[in-house]
């Protein structure tokens, strides 16, 4: 999901920074709100090991604040994606993104789906998170309750559409 940083979210931050003067809000957020998102996006993906094994467990702090500017750009996402006709210029940007920088294009709703799932995975509050967590800062021993419980998170990012 690494692609919505710089193709996407830093375009639509540009365009309302671009478009700022106006005060005519035709960007729902400002430029800094999506900016951040971006930068969040571009962190967690950063924080990953390229490799990208399963079986690997990143702990990745993140301040209420970057969660909150991708839950705002996510409800405009959700907005566009479901015809909202405040958010035609935005979904003008979207189409003309997704069909000049993917092939093949990809449609407001890839956006927004693929955004669901990062904010899917952060906010996962299961149980089974802060046994492994637990057990990560600790450096315990991985015992068979710390693995069952690595075994649900999988199965909760999985259907939550994420990798592991």
């Amino acid at each position: 999901m690494a692609y919505l940083d710089d193709q996407v979210l830093d375009y639509l931050a540009s365009a309302a920074e671009a478009n700022a003067w106006r005060d005519d809000n035709r960007y729902l957020l400002p430029a800094d709100t999506y900016r951040t998102a971006a930068m969040t996006i571009t962190a967690l993906a950063d924080a990953v090991p390229e490799d990208g094994s399963a079986g690997q467990v990143v702990l990745y702090a993140l301040p209420a604040w970057k969660l909150e500017a991708l839950w705002d750009v996510l409800l405009v996402l959700r907005r566009t994606a479901a015809g909202d006709p405040d958010t035609d210029v935005v979904r003008e940007l979207l189409e003309d993104l997704g069909g000049a920088l993917f092939t093949p294009p990809r449609t407001v709703q890839r956006f927004t789906a693929d955004l669901e799932k990062v904010v899917a995975v952060l906010t996962l509050d299961l149980p089974a998170v802060k046994v492994v967590a637990t057990a990560v800062v600790l450096d315990a021993e991985r015992d068979e309750a710390v693995v069952e419980a690595y075994r649900r998170i999988t199965t909760a990012w999985t259907a939550a559409g994420g990798r592991h």
